[in-house]
C-alpha cells in the first residue's frame, strides 16, 4: 500500500472542506480552559476579558454572576485581559452560599 501525506489545506479543514470555525486556515485559535463546576471546555477567547467571557458564557457554563474568577490558580477581578493557553476557572468559596443570610439571621 502506497500511503501520501495529506496538504496543510486538507488537514486544517473539516470534513466538509470549509476550514476552521473560529479562523482562517492560517489562524490558530486563542484557546482558553474555561472552567465552572462540572462544566470545562476550551474556548477561542484569548485577548478577552475576564467580565466578557463571564456574560458571554454564563448560560452555557451555568455561571453564578457572584462566582469569583481564578485565572491559573489567581483570584482576578472582571477587567483582566485572559491570554491564549491560561486557565480560567469561575468558583464559589466553601460555606460561602447562604452565609450572609444566616448572619443577618442571628442579629
Amino acid at each position: 500500500m502506497i500511503e501520501t501525506t495529506r496538504t496543510p489545506q486538507e488537514r486544517a479543514g473539516a470534513p466538509s472542506g470549509l476550514g476552521s470555525l473560529f479562523g482562517g486556515p492560517d489562524d490558530t485559535p486563542a484557546l482558553v480552559t474555561v472552567s465552572s463546576g462540572p462544566y470545562i471546555e476550551q474556548l477561542p477567547v484569548g485577548g478577552a476579558s475576564v467580565g466578557e467571557i463571564r456574560r458571554r458564557f454564563r448560560d452555557r457554563l451555568d455561571l453564578d454572576p457572584h462566582s469569583q474568577a481564578v485565572l491559573d490558580g489567581q483570584n482576578v477581578g472582571d477587567d483582566v485581559s485572559v491570554r491564549p493557553g491560561q486557565a480560567l476557572m469561575f468558583t464559589r468559596r466553601a460555606g460561602e452560599k447562604g452565609a450572609s443570610s444566616w448572619t443577618s439571621s442571628r442579629s
